[in-house]
């Protein structure tokens, strides 16, 4: 009998395994009535949700290809057997849409649908859902991947007693132009857009990551509301409506080592214009760190990351947060257990798009107005100086708190930079002020008096000013050097402990790297190094005397030496050689440029890949006497000499320092450009002509082109082929309008604006 049964099993077992395939799809050269394998794929995403999954299978579409049509994720897999959708053959990331555009169909909701399934992974796809035609309800909202069960939350309120789906991988994901059909008369707090998002979800162990999010109408990425034990890590959040990332109503969760840079964008009137990079809301333990936040501008928060209300157990360190609208440590009401430590601040706080401006921010704001207990600010350093239009920092103070701890921080303004004098609010039950430095500028007197132990002098920075965290490491002979307070630090409870198995409760390290004890000697600030015994060696190059192509030297009379150079048009180039530097390392090249507009800055170098990286507009425009400012970027020179080029730009000069001790996650400084295809002009007179550019050898290749006004209303549709897709401006009015061309196969989504 035994013998009979294992037979059964063993028999079973191999019909199980049998049984897992690998679908394979293309839209360019297949046909549903194939067998779906590499050499005789299937063709359209209907026939993918006609197929009865089983753990284990594979789903891949041909990269270069495009698809359209609503994946519906039907089936799970099960543990070591998840079910995958992926990519294969070489070239750009296969293109998931919804959508193809206004046709008189309704759109779905989503790209990629997900019900009450686990087990599931995804992989090497880029996603989009733009969607045009109403569904009849639902038209404000739009959403890449949804991710939802429909359970209901239990008697006790905790969403971990219920039964959670399991496992949910998502990497290498380009997720982009994800836009509702009609959002204008939603309120802000009611449009939900987003690449990733889960609602009601009960789901337990997610890893995001490696993946590029952007021209999105809101959010990134969205635990809105039941996730546990999830990992969001090595992404790119790139000129976003709203947040990078909000995580709400969701447990234990690591963010790490994430890019946001302009969230809160305006670029497509289609966004909300409003979002930290970064958000935690009734959350109970998160950690953030290594994160880099940029730009994050709009009213309401717009903060580079920060602690919304009914919170506890809340970790920021090692994070480094530049030019955002509200300012650094926002932390709202009814929280606890809140803590920030070893990040830099660099410029935060403006009024620039309706920003709070507050640089020092806790308050009790909340459903229930009610204060935060056990606040912990400590070891930071905030510097404050003039931001990317040159504006001298002039921001507030408002502090309201049952219990707040700021110790051991760095406050460096420089001279004409005040803090608390626009406006000071200090409401705090509990206060604990020991060992800040507070230097430079006004300071308003009230907040210095808050610490008896205060040190008024200068913390010696390596680089103050520096728009990148490498310029605040101490010198040798600053004051901050072995001056912190020694003090028992906050527990983080779950540190050491699953996902937080890395993850210490007293800070071991700092942003740098370099090892904390803080019951011992250590720091004022965010650096515990021994202190730099040199000023960094920065060589200058000036624009002028690289090699200039198709655009040409122009008086700047606040640039340095009265010169910049104009290479602002598509193919123009401006190359500098012989850049010389004593061994292969990353370096710190501080271009600076008089763009007055946001803009998108293409660089190379050594003839390697190039690179596109997204700049700030800036007061800069030398026709009007403006002053050129500055952008860090990360690159790796070679020994000896080296080449840069850059197109599409206005410079001034480039400044070039090493950074090779310096740790926090600089490769995500840049990111490559995957442009597809690009438009010659995004922002065209109307009297001038509009030219498409595919960066693909398909000459003989036929294409459709049509161009929308933002409402949808179709201006005009051509057919053409690639060496004659242009046309006026003039025929389609001033304002923001969308291209869609059709490749073959593929489609190609660009928007430009004509005035």
């Amino acid at each position: 009998m035994i013998k009979e049964i294992t037979t059964i099993l063993l028999v079973f077992c191999l019909g199980y395994l049998s049984a897992q395939n690998s679908y394979y799809f293309s839209s360019s050269a297949g046909n549903d009535a194939n067998v779906g394998s590499e050499t005789n794929p299937f063709q359209t995403i209907s026939k993918l949700n006609s197929l009865a999954l089983v753990p284990g299978d594979k789903i891949l579409f041909k990269r270069g290809d495009a698809f359209t049509g609503q994946i519906i994720a039907s089936q799970s897999g099960t543990e070591g057997a998840p079910i995958v959708y992926d990519s294969y053959g070489t070239g750009d990331l296969p293109i998931l849409s919804a959508s193809d555009g206004p046709n008189g169909m309704p759109d779905p909701l989503s790209t990629i649908r997900i019900i009450g399934k686990q087990y599931l992974e995804f992989h090497n796809l880029q996603i989009e859902n733009g969607r045009f035609d109403t569904t009849g309800t639902d038209d404000d909202k739009s959403y890449g991947i949804y991710i939802q069960s429909f359970k209901s939350l239990p008697g006790s309120g905790d969403f971990e007693d219920a039964v959670l789906f399991n496992y949910f991988r998502f990497s290498n994901l380009m997720v982009k132009n994800v836009y509702s059909v009609d959002s204008s008369g939603t309120a802000f707090n009611n449009i939900y857009t987003t690449g990733i998002y889960f609602l009601d979800a009960f789901v337990n162990d997610v890893i995001i990551e490696d993946c590029y999010f952007t021209d999105i109408e809101r959010c990134g990425i969205w635990l809105r509301k039941y996730v546990s034990d999830a990992i969001i890590r090595n992404n790119k959040f790139i000129d976003l409506g709203g947040s990078g990332t909000i995580i709400s109503a969701s447990k234990r969760v690591l963010y790490e080592n994430n890019l946001m840079r302009f969230t809160g964008s305006d670029s497509d009137p289609r966004m909300t214009g409003r979002g930290s990079g970064m958000w935690v809301f009734g959350s109970d333990d998160v950690v953030a760190q290594y994160n880099i936040s940029q730009h994050a501008r709009g009213g309401g928060d717009s903060s580079g990351m920060h602690v919304d209300y009914g919170n506890t157990n809340i970790l920021y360190q090692y994070n480094y947060s530049e030019d955002s609208a509200g300012g650094f440590c926002e932390t709202l009401g009814t929280n606890d257990n809140i803590i920030w430590r070893y990040n830099i601040s660099v410029n935060d706080g403006t009024v620039d798009r309706s920003g709070k401006n507050i640089l020092l921010w806790v308050s009790d704001y909340a459903f229930n107005p009610q204060k935060s207990t056990n606040v912990y600010i400590y070891n930071n350093t905030i510097y404050q100086g003039t931001d990317y239009k040159n504006i001298v920092s002039d921001s507030e103070i408002s502090l309201k708190a049952a219990s707040l701890n700021f110790i051991n921080n760095i406050i460096y303004l420089e001279p004409s930079a005040k803090l608390g004098e626009k406006a000071y609010l200090f409401n705090v039950d509990a206060p604990n002020f020991a060992k800040n430095i507070m230097y430079g500028g006004t300071i308003n007197p009230n907040f210095k008096n808050l610490d008896a132990t205060k040190i008024i002098q200068s913390p010696l920075f390596l680089s103050p000013g520096r728009r990148h965290f490498s310029g605040y490491k101490l010198l040798t002979g600053s004051p901050a050097l072995g001056s912190a307070l020694s003090f028992t630090e906050p527990i983080f409870p779950l540190a050491g402990a699953g996902i937080f198995s890395d993850i210490t409760s007293n800070a071991t390290k700092d942003i740098y790297g370099n090892p904390v004890n803080l019951s011992a000697v250590t720091n004022i600030g965010a650096d515990n190094g021994s202190g730099e015994p040199n000023m960094p060696i920065v060589v200058t190059y000036e624009a002028e005397t690289g090699t200039i192509v198709g655009g040409n030297e122009i008086n700047c009379s606040n640039g340095s030496g009265g010169k910049a150079v104009n290479i602002g048009s598509a193919g123009q180039t401006l190359t500098l050689n012989n850049i010389t530097v004593p061994i292969t390392d990353l370096y710190l090249m501080n271009v600076f440029y008089a763009n007055p507009l946001k803009s998108t800055l293409r660089i190379t170098v050594n003839n390697g890949e190039t690179e596109s990286v997204i700049l700030p507009y800036s007061d800069a425009y030398c026709y009007q006497s403006g002053i050129p400012t500055s952008f860090p970027i990360i690159k790796t020179l070679k020994a000896g000499d080296n080449t840069v080029t850059f197109e599409q730009g206005i410079i001034d000069k480039i400044e070039v320092v090493s950074v090779n001790d310096a740790t926090l996650s600089s490769e995500l400084e840049g990111f490559l450009d995957t442009t597809e295809a690009y438009l010659e002009k995004t922002i065209i007179h109307n009297g001038e002509t509009i030219k498409l550019i595919i960066n693909q050898e398909i000459e003989s290749e036929k294409v459709e082109i049509s161009v929308f006004d933002i409402s949808g209303a179709l201006l005009i549709r051509k057919n053409c082929n690639t060496e004659n897709m242009s046309f006026k401006a003039n025929n389609f009015g001033t304002g923001m309008k969308i291209l869609v061309a059709k490749v073959g196969t593929q489609l190609i989504v660009k928007k430009f604006v004509v005035y």
